[in-house]
């Protein structure tokens, strides 16, 4: 992955070629001709583009040339990513956010596109995608969208490689687990069962973030009070701990945040697997760290995304 292979450099001559004969190349197509850099494309939606937040500086100090972009939709599940996919007439149709970070320098930052133009406008290395959040623990869902997006990106992208980000079990202030008869223990199992059926039904790896999470509950311990996410990577936001839960009408502790996405310090645990995943890149040699995250924390997250499979 690190190194360019042949068809890739003879690609990358080519498109070099046209941007030279044309007179000019934009800063998006200067980053499309660089074969030293690995490129990686993530189909996703708010689980995905928080990835964003920290891989590239950890990437950077790990000595790693990254391109990584994001395609966003809020809550866009395998079903709608497959539906927006074939709405191929209209080229005026481009609803996902996309968002682009070339060794750490922002190249794109919020512009609209549709999904085929950016798989097919880049030769990428690694294509990522998952389910909807709401939708992982149902192995039904993943069919037959995932399976037609998935041999989508085979032919537009036959050089990537594709892998499935697992997506992570909600905290157990998600009403949705009591509407769905789960908790989040069960949740995280039929989601964790889903992802893996799916991938080895198409031979694809998967990026195991969501069992990561269930590790740090497991051994930091995680311990929910009324008033408390017990030190959950997941919950919260970007909000500060102190508003994280109110007193309602009948003087019970409730949310007064979100209760699914990664809290701060979740978004830096998220890049550390993929970090490990994509480069294989050694955790404990990494000084980088945001200011949300203790040593401590950041010592057992490292043990867990180097341990985790």
């Amino acid at each position: 992955m690190k190194n360019c292979l042949i068809v890739r450099l003879l690609n990358c001559l080519a498109v070099a070629s046209i941007a030279f004969a044309s007179g000019c190349a934009t800063i998006e197509e200067k980053a499309n001709e660089d074969c030293e850099t690995v490129k990686v494309l993530m189909i996703g939606n708010s689980f995905s583009i928080c990835v964003l937040n920290h891989l590239p500086k950890i990437a950077e100090e790990s000595g790693e040339k990254l391109d990584l972009a994001s395609l966003y939709i809020g809550g866009c599940t395998l079903k709608k990513h497959w539906t927006n996919a074939t709405n191929v007439t209209d080229r005026t149709f481009r609803p996902y956010r996309y968002d682009r970070v070339v060794r750490g320098k922002r190249i794109v930052d919020g512009a609209k596109r549709n999904v085929l133009e950016v798989v097919a406008g880049t030769k990428w290395d690694i294509v990522t995608v998952q389910q909807g959040s709401h939708e992982s623990w149902k192995p039904e869902s993943y069919h037959p969208y995932g399976d037609n997006l998935i041999a989508k990106i085979h032919e537009l992208a036959p050089q990537a490689k594709i892998l499935m980000q697992e997506t992570w079990s909600y905290t157990p202030w998600d009403k949705r687990l009591k509407k769905w008869g789960i908790d989040q223990n069960q949740m995280y199992d039929k989601l964790h069962d889903a992802y893996a059926a799916f991938a080895k039904q198409h031979g694809l790896d998967v990026i195991p973030f969501g069992t990561a999470v269930q590790e740090w509950r497991r051994k930091l311990p995680v311990r929910y009070t009324d008033h408390s996410f017990g030190g959950d990577v997941v919950g919260g936001g970007g909000q500060e701990e102190c508003d994280h839960f109110k007193r309602n009408v009948r003087n019970e502790w409730e949310p007064n945040c979100d209760v699914f996405h990664l809290g701060r310090k979740g978004t830096y645990f998220q890049a550390l697997v993929w970090a490990r995943k994509l480069f294989g890149a050694d955790l404990f040699k990494l000084d980088y760290k945001p200011e949300s995250v203790s040593d401590s924390d950041a010592k057992l997250m490292k043990k867990i995304a180097m341990e985790v499979k």
